[in-house]
């Protein structure tokens, strides 16, 4: 998958499960908010590596 198109898709889920959160309680909230600090940390790391250093 190209590094735009994984970034799109990242954003857009990410987008919708925050959006959810309105629904559930408050306490649920640092679960979603660690697994999408997780989600996204390596999201962030494979596009990084696809760079080869060239910033």
């Amino acid at each position: 998958m190209e590094p735009a198109e994984l970034a799109r898709r990242t954003l857009e889920a990410t987008k919708e499960r925050l959006a959810a959160l309105d629904e559930r309680p408050t306490h649920e909230h640092v679960e979603v908010f660690d697994s999408l600090h997780q989600e996204l940390t390596a999201v962030l790391g494979s596009l990084d590596q696809g760079t080869d250093g060239a910033r």
